[in-house]
C-alpha cells in the first residue's frame, strides 16, 4: 500500500502521495507550456546581448532558438508526458477519495463510481487547463525573455537526458512534413518585410520607446525605395549651369550668385550636360592659371540616371562611385534635373541647411496653419500638416492646384478638400506657386444644447 494510503472500499485507495505527485507533473507541464511559449516569443536579440555579457543561461536559449524544431519537440513531450500521468496518477487518487466521502451520503451505491470519476476528471481537467496551461502561456507571452531565462537550465537538462528520444520522435515529424511538401525549419528567421517594420515603427513611437525624430528618419530609410530620382532631384527650371566655353570667371561668379560649389556644365543646351567643375579646383589655382584655363580643363565626370530609379539603390551606387551628384534623365532622354548626395540625405534626415543657404523668414501663423513652398511633394506635404492629397497624378503641391483648378495658377487662388482644408497661392515663381497658405479645418464644437422654451434650467445626472 503506498504511503499515507486510505482504504476506499471497493472504489480504490487515497494516496496523499499520488496528490504531491499529481501536483508536480501539473507544474511541470506549466513549465513545459511556458518553456516553449517564452521561447517562441522572446526576442533573440536581448538573449544575444544577455548572453554577450556573460549569462549562460541565455547562451542556452540562443542555442535552443537555432534548432527550434528539437526544442519544441522536447516542450511536446514533456508536456505529452505530464499529461499522460497527470490522467494515470492524479485522476485516480481523486476518485478514490470522492468515493470515499459519497459513500455515507444519499448517492445509491451503483452510481458512486459514475459520480465519482466524472468528478474527478473534470477537477483534474480544469487544473491541467488552467494551471498547466493557460496560466502558464499567459505569463510566457507577457514576459518571455525572463520566463525562459529562469527555465532554461532544467528544460536544457530536461533536453540534454532525452535528447536521443527527442531527436527521433523529431525526425519522425519531419519526415511526415516532408510528405506534404512543406521543409521544416530549425531556426526562426527574424524576418520583416518593410511594411511590418514600418507598423512596428508606428508602435513603437506611439508606445513612447522610440524618439519622435528617430521614427520619422528610420520611417523614412523604409521609404527610400518608394522614392523615384524624380521626385528628389533639382527639376530643370532650377537647374543654374554654365556651357563648356564659359570661363573659370564666370563659374565663380554663378558659384556666388546661388552659393552652390559643383556647377553643371553643358554643350550648346541643357540636354547634353557633359560634366561638373567643383569650385575648389578653381579656387586653388592661381590668377594666371584662372586666366588662361577654361571650363573643360576642370571637368569632372557626371552620371546619368533615369528618373525612375529609386534612392535606395541609387545612394548605394552614388557612394560605391564617389559620386555627388547625378544627371537624371527623362523617357525622352533629355535634362530632367540634377540630384545630389544631400538631395538624397535629405529625405532621411530633413531639410539640410547651410551658411549659404537663404534664411526662410517664419512669420508668426496661426494655430494649425502652414506657409510652404510650391514645390513641395504631396508627401511631404502630409507629412508636415496630415493632409491627404487624393487624385491625379502629379508629385508638387502646385500640380495639385492646378489640376484642381484646371488652368495655370494666379496670386490669390484657393482650393479647399472636402475635408475643409483651405489652400492659398501667396507667391508665384513664374507659373508655379512660390508660397502656399494651408489651413486645416476647425475641429468640431461641441453645441451648448438650448435652454427648455419654457424658462426652466435643464440639469444632467
Amino acid at each position: 500500500m503506498p504511503l499515507l494510503a486510505v482504504e476506499a472500499g471497493t472504489h480504490g485507495t487515497f494516496s496523499i502521495t499520488a496528490v504531491l505527485v499529481g501536483l508536480a507533473l501539473l507544474l511541470g507541464n506549466g513549465a513545459f507550456v511556458a518553456a516553449e511559449i517564452s521561447l517562441l516569443a522572446a526576442r533573440r536579440t536581448r538573449f544575444e546581448e544577455a548572453a554577450e555579457s556573460g549569462d549562460r543561461r541565455a547562451g542556452r536559449a540562443l542555442a535552443a532558438h537555432r534548432e527550434l524544431s528539437v526544442t519544441f519537440s522536447a516542450a511536446q513531450l514533456g508536456i505529452t508526458m505530464c499529461s499522460l500521468g497527470l490522467g494515470a496518477i492524479a485522476e485516480p487518487a481523486v476518485q478514490a477519495l470522492l468515493a470515499d466521502l459519497l459513500r455515507d451520503t444519499f448517492v445509491p451505491a451503483g452510481a458512486i463510481p459514475v459520480l465519482s470519476f466524472a468528478v474527478a476528471l473534470s477537477i483534474v481537467v480544469f487544473l491541467h487547463m488552467v494551471v498547466g496551461e493557460m496560466a502558464p502561456k499567459n505569463l510566457a507571452i507577457a514576459k518571455p525573455e525572463q520566463v525562459a531565462l529562469r527555465l532554461m537550465r532544467p528544460f536544457a537538462a530536461f533536453i540534454l537526458v532525452l535528447r536521443p528520444l527527442i531527436v527521433l520522435l523529431n525526425t519522425l515529424a519531419t519526415l511526415l512534413v516532408r510528405a506534404v511538401r512543406v521543409e521544416p525549419v530549425d531556426v526562426r528567421q527574424l524576418v520583416h518585410t518593410p511594411e511590418e517594420l514600418a507598423l512596428a515603427l508606428a508602435e513603437s513611437k506611439d508606445l513612447g520607446t522610440i524618439a519622435p525624430q528617430d521614427a520619422r528618419m528610420m520611417g523614412a530609410a523604409l521609404r527610400l525605395a518608394a522614392i523615384d530620382a524624380e521626385a528628389a532631384m533639382t527639376p530643370r527650371v532650377d537647374l543654374h549651369a554654365v556651357s563648356d566655353d564659359a570661363t573659370l570667371a564666370e563659374v565663380l561668379a554663378v558659384a556666388t550668385e546661388t552659393g552652390h560649389t559643383r556647377i553643371p556644365v553643358y554643350h550648346e543646351d541643357l540636354d547634353h550636360i557633359v560634366g561638373l567643375v567643383h569650385i575648389k579646383d578653381a579656387l586653388i589655382r592661381d590668377e594666371a592659371d584662372r586666366q588662361r584655363l577654361s571650363v573643360t580643363d576642370l571637368l569632372r565626370p557626371i552620371p546619368a540616371v533615369h528618373e525612375s530609379r529609386d534612392l535606395e539603390q541609387l545612394l548605394r551606387d552614388m557612394l560605391d562611385d564617389n559620386s555627388h551628384a547625378v544627371v537624371v534623365v527623362d523617357e525622352f532622354g533629355g535634362t530632367a534635373g540634377l540630384l545630389t548626395l544631400e538631395d538624397v540625405l535629405e529625405e532621411l534626415v530633413g531639410e539640410i541647411a547651410d551658411e549659404f543657404d537663404e534664411a526662410y523668414a517664419h512669420e508668426e501663423m496661426p494655430e494649425r496653419s502652414w506657409v510652404v513652398p510650391g514645390a513641395m511633394r504631396r508627401d511631404e506635404v502630409e507629412r508636415l500638416t496630415e493632409l491627404q492629397l487624393e487624385g491625379g497624378d502629379t508629385e508638387t503641391l502646385t500640380g495639385y492646384l492646378v489640376e484642381q483648378l484646371g488652368r495655370l495658377l494666379e496670386v490669390g487662388d484657393v482650393v479647399t478638400t472636402d475635408e475643409g482644408w483651405r489652400l492659398t497661392v501667396r507667391s508665384l515663381e513664374g507659373w508655379r506657386a512660390g508660397e502656399v497658405e494651408i489651413e486645416a479645418p476647425a475641429p468640431p464644437s461641441i453645441e451648448t444644447p438650448a435652454p427648455p422654451r419654457d424658462g426652466t434650467t435643464s440639469t444632467s445626472k
